[in-house]
């Protein structure tokens, strides 16, 4: 997600590769490794919104030692996808902006990691999203050199990040949702035609399900 109200960095994900899920029924242990106790607390309330969609447990701790450990970083968004956190032996597989000043835009943010954190890879990137980009426009507001090179390191990160779609044969996913929490916000300066995609500020009815069936219960507790 790449809100409009401000441009925090994140890193490159409804959509997800089933390798990159956690086991359903696992209890997740989320480990804190700084912040004050508001981030703490805001940091839970939001992650737990997906909570009532999946066949998992979070257990918030305090320490180094978790299956997802979050650090506070001003400025940035950022997550490890999935199992993928379990690559990590030391440091942060999570890092969120501490800024409470906007709580919506906040809990937004931190549910768009959470995706991530639980398999979900950017909506964005759907294989039929068809976004009438404006490459031209897009580079030029990421300070990419007119002409640059398709090799070029700024190039390519705005490429991976906004117009690389993924290849449909390694994915699971479900049709295309604009409205989804892991979707950027698309700038209407940033495409051709009118066309642009707000903040998504809540988890969408698809990402409800999608997630659903990424970490289901029990047929027979399920029924």
């Amino acid at each position: 997600m790449n809100p409009t109200f401000t441009a925090p960095r994140r890193k490159k994900r409804a959509i997800g590769k089933p390798a990159h899920f956690w086991t359903p029924g696992q209890t997740l242990r989320i480990a804190f490794l700084n912040g004050d106790q508001p981030f703490k607390d805001a940091v839970k309330s939001a992650a737990s919104e997906w909570l009532s969609y999946i066949n998992l447990n979070f257990d918030f701790v305090e320490g180094e030692s978790g299956d997802i450990r979050i650090s506070s970083e001003p400025g940035i968004y950022w997550s490890m996808i999935g199992t993928h956190a379990l690559l990590i032996e030391d440091g942060p597989t999570m890092r969120l902006s501490p800024d409470l000043q906007a709580p919506a835009f906040f809990a937004a943010n931190v549910m768009h990691e959470f995706g991530h954190a639980l398999g979900a890879e950017h909506e964005h990137l759907h294989p039929e999203s068809n976004i009438p980009w404006n490459k031209a426009a897009v580079y030029a507001a990421h300070w990419v050199k007119e002409n640059a090179d398709e090799d070029d390191y700024a190039r390519r990160s705005v490429d991976e990040r906004y117009f690389n779609l993924l290849d449909a044969s390694d994915f699971d996913y479900s049709p295309y949702d604009p409205k989804s929490i892991m979707h950027y916000a698309v700038r209407q300066d940033w495409t051709h035609g009118d066309f642009k995609i707000d903040l998504n500020l809540e988890l969408s009815e698809k990402d409800k399900t999608f997630m659903s069936k990424a970490y289901p219960y029990p047929a027979e507790q399920a029924e």
